[in-house]
């Protein structure tokens, strides 16, 4: 006697059963992969972004410095200017203006740039 097997009916469900979560749990891979993929270039740029705001802190600290000693500590282009200098992945700058005791900040990594203005007494 012959055993008894699943009958072709029952096996071609099965198959296409099986077709059918195989595609279901790679659609859901590719979402999630998108999802995650998004976060982290969400991320990323928060990151930038900090690291440009603490930048420009850095600057500005630098040009306080030089103004409270009235001299220019890292250069010569003026007491309370800082030429930009290269620090991590981006850099830092600072302008000065005497006559409205200003300074402005700004620091840059890759594509995101943030500045600050600083009135001083």
């Amino acid at each position: 006697m012959r055993g008894r097997g699943p009958a072709s009916g029952e096996a071609g469900i099965a198959l296409l059963s099986t077709l059918i979560l195989l595609l279901f749990l790679g659609a859901l891979g590719t979402a999630l992969t998108g999802m995650v993929h998004a976060r982290v270039e969400t991320v990323t740029l928060e990151v930038d972004r900090l690291q440009a705001l603490y930048l420009a802190e850095a600057g500005l600290a630098r040009a306080l410095q030089e103004i409270s000693n009235s001299r220019d500590l890292f250069g010569n282009d003026g007491v309370g200017v800082i030429s930009p200098t290269a620090y991590g992945r981006g850099y830092f700058q600072v302008g000065h203006d005497p006559d409205s005791r200003s300074l402005v900040g700004w620091g840059v990594v890759g594509d995101v740039r943030r500045v600050i203005v600083y009135r001083y007494q």
